[in-house]
């Protein structure tokens, strides 16, 4: 399939259920269709019923074990949503993708909630590694149904991005200490050669990780290359994205969408490719 630019494109490429049966059977298994029950590439396809048949006996279609599997959303519709989430920088909310779809508010919330999760599979994978810039920032999140206001305490969030990679993570700390820091970074990061942050105390022990260098902000923001800049245009972008176009989210949801703003900000330079992963991974 050809690279898709454009909704215009898009809406062409997707447009029947069999071009996306295809396309979706491309990405998910490249080197052929491989059961996904026990990983054999022993399968006949049934026509009739488009579907494969294992040597297990096990009988699967394009959809099984993804997150569009048992839906009663076409793939059309499907692909199209997976598309516009991935080439909107801020984010697109159920109301929008709604009305771009054609399906009830209910069905819209629906299929971005899952698609996240697709998103969280695919963007995982691979730490971090090389030079690494790291910065907390505070959210609103609201609890029940009381909405957040940005004057009032929210979530401690960390951001790690990697200059080498320019990939970036997001995950919710239950405190700013020292401890919750080493936590996340021993779950995203690999093979480190410095480390940039500001001065805050949580950061103390990164030294024991690698080269730890700070930046005083009571002075200056940089100061040649130390500085957590890149971190901190992740979050203006996160920020942005929170307050015009989902205007809140609900404490339960908030890591679903630091997950999706962080894979947009690590494949920023390939957008193109973005729809293709989540789907390889879905």
């Amino acid at each position: 399939m050809d690279k898709i630019t454009s909704l215009v494109e898009a809406r062409k490429q997707f447009a029947t259920q069999e071009q996306c049966e295809r396309h979706l059977r491309d990405m998910r298994w490249p080197d052929g269709v491989t059961c996904p029950r026990c990983g054999s590439k022993a399968v006949t396809y049934m026509e009739s019923r488009h579907q494969w048949q294992c040597e297990c006996r096990y009988q699967f279609s394009v959809t099984s074990a993804t997150v569009f599997h048992k839906t009663h959303i076409d793939l059309p519709r499907w692909l199209m949503a997976v598309w516009l989430v991935c080439h909107s920088p801020k984010g697109i909310s159920s109301a929008q993708l709604q009305r771009e779809l054609g399906v009830t508010y209910k069905t819209a919330w629906y299929m971005t909630t899952r698609i996240r999760r697709a998103i969280k599979n695919a963007n995982f994978g691979v730490k971090l590694d090389g030079i690494l810039e790291a910065d907390t920032t505070m959210v609103p999140a609201a609890q029940g149904k009381k909405k957040p206001t940005w004057g009032n305490a929210g979530h401690d969030v960390l951001g790690i991005v990697s200059r080498d990679a320019a990939a970036i993570r997001m995950e919710i700390v239950q405190q700013l200490s020292q401890r919750e820091i080493m936590r996340v970074f021993a779950k995203h990061v690999g093979t480190v050669k410095r480390i940039f942050t500001d001065e805050a105390p949580a950061f103390y022990q990164l030294y024991t990780i690698a080269p730890h260098e700070t930046i005083k902000h009571a002075e200056r923001y940089a100061l040649g290359r130390i500085h957590v800049n890149h971190v901190e245009n992740a979050w203006s972008l996160f920020k942005r994205g929170l307050h015009g176009v989902y205007h809140f989210v609900s404490a339960k949801y908030l890591q679903d969408y630091l997950d999706e703003f962080a894979f947009r900000g690590s494949h920023r330079g390939e957008r193109e490719a973005m729809v293709n992963l989540v789907l390889a991974c879905c």
